[in-house]
């Protein structure tokens, strides 16, 4: 429906040998990312069932409400993002723009702590205006639903081959958990590294571990993903969700530079820096690694080039104070 695949892979030889990378960051025509396998089976499933109006959630800067309102623009849904406070950059800036530009309502709150009580204030709006109640898409589309993208998506490698590592960046846990199921699933013997991209206190093992076993559950399969095959790095996290890291924004530069590959400094850059130290540190000898591309690479910037940030709700209005 929105995904075009396969995504291809190409080698990163630049960068070591027996290094690929997997280029989720084309898998839509007008925004790429790992979001659009999720939202696939999320909005198709809320189309199924004759919605009007998506609400999700994420920071201010989030490429997953940026993604769900540019996937409702495509299906003539209404996209209703509320979104917690995240520390300003070009990123964040630009990501409020674009989905302002597409048509997104956008309502601010001073903490994750207020998003159910706004929830319900705007799911009783939709129902007044739409006849119905809003579908609901959690943060980062992860759910067992969005999860399964990532299901056919580990189908969709073994067509292609089979790595003896995965880098992955793990910020809500359904594009791990997908994939540790899919692998499985298809028989691939695939481990896969998982770099933390957010707060432990809000995705750990745990969290994956009953997200898999929701999957196997939704999907009737007799499946144990078990506390070995879940390996999430800690160590290049850094301060805080979207901070940058020394080594993250190195590792930005050296895709940049070696093969014209654009990261950035949330998530890929973070996985990146993984990877690398890995790789120096020879604990990749004789091994495929596939780099697990999440970042959109579609770009529709020229949308907000002329885009006056005061006519966004006045609450994002402080972004875009110098």
């Amino acid at each position: 429906m929105l995904a075009r695949l396969p995504t291809p892979i190409r080698p990163l030889g630049s960068i070591g040998e027996s290094i690929f990378m997997k280029q989720d960051n084309l898998t839509g025509p007008i925004y790429g990312g790992n979001k659009i396998r999720k939202l696939d089976f999320l909005l198709g499933a809320a189309l199924n069932e004759g919605q009007k109006s998506i609400i999700t959630y994420g920071a201010v800067g989030s490429n997953h409400a940026l993604a769900t309102a540019v996937c409702c623009r495509q299906l003539g849904l209404r996209a209703i993002s509320i979104l917690a406070p995240q520390q300003t950059s070009p990123h964040v800036r630009k990501n409020i723009l674009m989905q302002h530009a597409v048509g997104a309502e956008l309502h601010l709150c001073t903490s994750y702590m207020e998003f159910p009580a706004l929830t319900q204030q705007l799911s009783d709006r939709c129902l007044s205006e739409d006849g119905r109640e809003p579908y609901i898409i959690p943060t980062g589309g992860t759910n067992v639903t969005g999860a399964l993208g990532f299901v056919e998506a580990a189908f969709e490698l073994s067509e292609q081959m089979e790595p003896d590592v995965i880098y992955l960046p793990m910020g809500t846990g359904g594009t791990l958990a997908g994939l540790l199921v899919g692998l499985k699933l298809a028989g691939l013997k695939t481990r896969v590294e998982s770099v933390r991209v957010v707060d432990p206190s809000f995705r750990n093992a745990t969290h994956i571990k009953n997200l898999c076993r929701e999957i196997c559950d939704k999907l009737g399969v007799d499946l144990e993903i078990g506390d070995g095959d879940i390996m999430i790095r800690d160590e290049f996290y850094g301060e805080d969700y979207g901070i940058p890291t020394p080594a993250g924004c190195e590792a930005v530069g050296t895709f940049q530079t070696q093969e014209n590959v654009l990261l950035e400094n949330t998530y890929t850059g973070k996985t990146a820096a993984a990877l690398l130290h890995d790789l120096r540190d020879g604990r990749l000898d004789g091994q495929t690694v596939l780099y697990w591309n999440t970042l959109n690479s579609r770009d529709f910037s020229s949308e907000i080039k002329d885009l006056d940030p005061h006519t966004l709700p006045r609450e994002f209005h402080a972004y875009f104070e110098s």
